[in-house]
């Protein structure tokens, strides 16, 4: 039995790396599972890992800045398996710029994809969990946001720092719900497309260099920032409400 046997997840970004991984353990834990991305390619990939492995699934191309596509995402997920009990607002995107370099346009992108999206998300989502009887989200945030912030990621701090206070708002409106609402604040998870992946590569540092830095000693694993998202998502945690829950091998303590 797994712990989301006749459930139906849907995770958004999950074309590739983390919402990739965390599609396939909600699959493998069980639910059956709605697969979202703009990465058509990216997202039948990961359909077919869950199909290979005997769950169940569909792939669902859905831009999280449209909100008619989010909203048409959430019906399309409520008809291939007849209601959605959880959801992780994974997509999310990273540009490393100096804020005294950045553009509008820039600023404006973070703010679409990754607040704007999860905003877009938690409406329609929590729309339909009403009609079921209540359901969990889980947002996908950092601790680069309202717990500290990373020269260079400016507009990705402020997208994530909008995150985390939504989160915490929403989740106080919809409690009464049997919903629950809460959000990861991660940090160093190896894991391909990882914000902290891509902060590695641009500063030229490797996995074993950038371990070093926490005082664990080493990277996350993608496990473990999945099993984060199961917890949250599951009957046993529905009593955590608006919580913001830091996963960061230390840094954050040190």
């Amino acid at each position: 039995m797994g712990r989301f046997d006749n459930k139906v997840a849907l995770v958004t970004g999950a074309a590739r790396g983390l919402g990739r991984v965390t599609a396939l353990a909600f699959a493998r834990e069980g639910a059956k599972v709605a697969v979202a991305d703009i990465d058509e390619a990216g997202g039948a990939e990961t359909l077919s890992m869950i199909r290979a492995a005997g769950g169940a699934g569909v792939f669902i191309r859905a831009d999280m800045r449209i909100e008619r596509e989010v909203e048409a995402m959430v019906a399309e997920t409520a008809r291939a398996f007849g209601r959605l009990d959880c959801a992780v607002n994974n997509a999310g995107v990273v540009r490393f710029q100096p804020i005294v370099d950045e553009t509008a346009e820039g600023f404006d992108f973070h703010l679409d994809v990754n607040l704007r999206g999860v905003f877009f998300c938690m409406k329609h989502e929590i729309r339909q969990m009403r009609k079921n009887g209540g359901g969990a989200i889980v947002n996908q945030s950092s601790i680069t946001g309202s717990l500290t912030g990373n020269p260079g990621e400016g507009a990705y701090a402020a997208s994530k720092g909008g995150v985390d206070g939504l989160t915490k708002t929403v989740a106080l409106e919809v409690a009464k719900d049997n919903i629950s609402v809460n959000a990861i604040c991660a940090c160093g998870i190896d894991a391909p497309g990882d914000v902290f992946h891509q902060w590695m590569e641009k500063e030229g540092i490797t996995p074993e260099a950038a371990g070093r830095l926490f005082p664990i000693g080493r990277m996350g694993r993608a496990e473990e920032l999945t099993e984060a998202a199961l917890f949250l998502s599951s009957e046993q945690a529905r009593f955590i409400i608006g919580h913001l829950l830091v996963v960061d091998g230390g840094w954050i303590a040190r």
